[in-house]
């Protein structure tokens, strides 16, 4: 059993229930959950190279870019809106083995977490 937080994690349940107040608001449909979460994590953290993504959360904000995987993470990912992340050939098979929602840009893959997908961004790298 990982010690490390995984998709479920909540440092404040404050954060997690604005989250769900705000997805209930804008109606929005889950298209991940906690196992396809940790799934992901749970490998990318076993990568030699982490590639670097970025997120955006249900009340809006999006981070910049970050190659942590551990701790970085907007915890609980219940706010995840969707997570860009740098594309391989590795993370696309993972993305793809997984059953995530995405599509893909010359340069990441962008992975829904909720329905309607958000296209803020989308094709822009490092603004």
């Amino acid at each position: 059993m990982s010690l490390m937080p995984m998709a479920d994690a909540v440092s404040d349940e404050k954060y997690k229930k604005e989250a769900m107040r705000i997805i209930a608001e804008r109606q929005l449909v889950g298209a991940a959950n906690n196992t396809k979460w940790n799934e992901l994590i749970s490998e990318v953290r076993d990568f030699s190279e982490k590639p670097c993504y970025r997120t955006k959360v249900v009340n809006g904000y999006i981070s910049g870019w970050d190659s942590e995987w551990y701790y970085h993470l907007p915890f609980t990912l219940l706010s995840v809106e969707w997570i860009d992340i740098d594309l391989s050939e590795k993370v696309l098979n993972l993305i793809q083995r997984i059953g995530f929602e995405f599509e893909a840009t010359d340069s990441f893959i962008r992975v829904w977490g909720y329905f309607p997908k958000c296209y803020k961004e989308f094709g822009a790298k490092y603004t």
